[in-house]
């Protein structure tokens, strides 16, 4: 591993932007190397995936790790289940569109979701009636006291848009175990997705019919990174008690149940106020 001054840091939104220094993670040995010139250089160490939800600086101190670690290995397999570890740097689009050539399915609803697989529990990242947090069984780390362990599900806090990774920032994700079906079970409750499969010309859709919808509805909403730079749609939908929620429903909003409570899309509220600003 070659630990390089002035790095250049990749992003979605196309910034010109620099690390003090800064490597590519190919491997888990490379994080005790870089953690080891870190601790001898008085360096604060962050890790970046794809640089997707991220606005950077032109010049970032300390040292920034590229996560570059590759590989989808299957663990255990059953009739109808399988257990896959993924790289942390593996694209996650890629890992939902792998998953279906091989007849794994669960992530179909978090397809073309822009960013690495490491990344996918620090925001506990979901779309479309679906949340990582449900697939994993455990994300391996390397921890501030350069000790490789595993988080188990249980342990990882997972929540709406957070885990107990966003309170950790010391901590490396290097790999992520997740657990994928090989029935084709399908969640299509949200209604914009029911929506849209009701009105395909088949009768039963399966993942790849739901994964081809939820493409075409992202597309439809947000540019794609390599032909418009962006940094992504990474809102966080306010949730409300019912008794605002129903406040909400009568003013026009859009509301979706989440637990006993509702969830507000934040897109609306936005579009709501820049309209209100255009009076």
């Amino acid at each position: 591993m070659n630990i390089q001054p002035e790095y250049p840091l990749e992003n979605t939104f196309g910034l010109t932007a620099y690390a003090q220094w800064g490597c590519s993670i190919e491997q888990i040995e490379d994080v005790f190397t870089a953690q080891a010139f870190a601790v001898e250089n008085n360096l604060l160490v962050t890790c970046l995936g794809a640089g997707s939800n991220v606005i950077l600086q032109p010049k970032i101190s300390g040292l920034v790790c590229s996560m570059r670690i590759d590989g989808i290995k299957v663990l255990e397999e059953s009739a109808d289940s399988v257990l896959v570890e993924v790289g942390a740097g593996v694209n996650w689009h890629k890992l939902v569109m792998e998953s279906l050539s091989h007849g794994w399915f669960g992530l179909e609803n978090l397809a073309l979701i822009p960013g690495s697989v490491g990344a996918a529990p620090v925001q506990n990242i979901g779309a479309y009636g679906v949340e990582v947090g449900q697939l994993i069984v455990g994300v391996n780390i390397v921890d501030g006291q350069r000790e490789s362990r595993q988080i188990a599900q249980k342990d990882c806090q997972f929540a709406y848009r957070s885990s107990v990774f966003k309170g950790q920032p010391e901590w490396i994700i290097v790999s992520v175990v997740l657990r994928l079906s090989k029935l084709p079970l399908i969640e299509s409750s949200y209604p914009e997705l029911q929506s849209y499969l009701q009105n395909l010309p088949i009768a039963s859709p399966g993942p790849q019919d739901v994964a081809d919808c939820v493409i075409a509805l992202r597309s439809s909403k947000l540019p794609n990174p390599a032909e418009f730079a962006n940094a992504g749609s990474f809102f966080k939908n306010p949730v409300v008690v019912k008794e605002v929620g129903f406040a909400m429903q009568e003013l026009g909003f859009k509301t979706f149940a989440h637990g006993e409570d509702y969830k507000l899309s934040a897109a609306q509220l936005i579009d709501r106020a820049l309209s209100l600003i255009h009076i």
